[in-house]
């Protein structure tokens, strides 16, 4: 039994309930809040609830919980960990459990704890001495998305054991509706959680600054209050009322993404970004801010990486594009599903298993 652990059962299910469908020969269980028992039903063989908010996942209560859990666990288990958030939580917990696990950490981007954010650079130094004394006991494999993620996990943790680097989550690329021509007036989007280190104030900023032109600009995504960068209720009124931006709320990427034109990212770090993969893959323009995980696009046709974060620059690309100029790509389609699908991405994580 390979157990899958994360603070948040979307990981556990938008991200790797594909990858898991496509693992022959092993079964697979979930360790995390369920908020969806079907969604995850539909890819595990079990499930069991941490039972935590998983907007406060680094108390106690988590650590607790998961010592519980963990010590009802099978000897030799795999024991399979999303993100540096649960990924913590598990060298703590792991301590008072004394049964022999192989442990890998899918390292699914840096997030908020190697952000700029004054609180995340204190956190980050509080909690070095425990990665430097403890990560090499406890992971047995970690896989990291992109190479500057690595080097700089691997500098700041100095973990020493096996390390893959896997990139993307993978996509089910079946399940998306795919793009067959662009809209009379190009619609622009924005899809991510509502963080401010996503770039939503710029974003913001972008659609004001181009409101008397015929662009149209769409927001899609919800606040995350366990998250220090997140807007706050206050503020996501504030972006209701605004007239040269629409606010969609929770779209279904896979159903809904084909009806825009471009999707804008201004994000300050990334993993490898699903939502950019998406977009290129269903058929929509896709302008980012360049950084770790997004320099994958210059792979790609219909994009435009920007090296800072300047308005003026995201002005300058979107007005200079003319619909007579764009034309879906069948090659980023090719290369995407040979590449970056979820077969692929459980082909590696599977090799990794027969392995451990």
């Amino acid at each position: 039994m390979i157990n899958y652990v994360a603070h948040w059962d979307w990981i556990l299910t938008k991200s790797r309930g594909s990858i898991v469908e496509s693992i022959e020969d092993y079964e697979f269980r979930s360790i995390c809040p369920i908020d969806n028992k079907t969604a995850l039903s539909k890819y595990y063989k079990d499930s069991i609830d941490w039972g935590i908010n998983r907007t406060n996942s680094f108390g106690l209560n988590g650590i607790f919980k998961l010592i519980k859990i963990l010590k009802t666990l099978e000897d030799k288990s795999i024991i399979h960990v999303f993100t540096i958030k649960s990924g913590f939580i598990y060298i703590i917990s792991k301590l008072f459990v004394k049964k022999d696990f192989k442990a890998i950490l899918s390292v699914t981007g840096l997030g908020f704890l190697f952000s700029s954010n004054t609180l995340a650079k204190i956190l980050k130094t509080l909690l070095r001495p425990i990665f430097f004394l403890l990560i090499n006991k406890i992971y047995d494999v970690i896989i990291f998305q992109n190479i500057d993620d690595k080097n700089t996990f691997l500098e700041y943790s100095r973990y020493e054991n096996q390390t893959k680097l896997i990139k993307s989550s993978g996509l089910d690329t079946e399940k998306y509706v795919l793009k067959n021509s662009f809209n009379n007036n190009l619609k622009v989007i924005f899809a991510s959680r509502l963080l401010k280190d996503k770039g939503v104030n710029e974003f913001m900023e972008l659609a004001k600054s181009l409101e008397d032109s015929e662009i149209e600009f769409f927001i899609a995504g919800d606040i995350d209050l366990g998250n220090p960068e997140s807007l706050n209720e206050s503020e996501l009124n504030e972006l209701k009322k605004l007239n040269y931006i629409t606010y969609l709320g929770f779209i279904d990427i896979e159903k809904e993404l084909h009806n825009y034109d471009v999707l804008v990212s201004m994000s300050a770090h990334e993993g490898f970004s699903r939502v950019l993969l998406e977009s290129s893959f269903v058929g929509l323009y896709v302008v980012s801010l360049e950084n770790h995980g997004t320099k994958f696009i210059s792979e790609f046709e219909n994009s435009k990486l920007i090296t800072s974060l300047q308005i003026d620059s995201f002005i300058e690309v979107l007005e200079n594009l003319k619909l007579t100029d764009l034309e879906l790509s069948s090659k980023n389609r090719d290369y995407i599903t040979k590449n970056y699908s979820s077969n692929e991405i459980a082909k590696h994580f599977k090799n990794i298993y027969e392995t451990i």
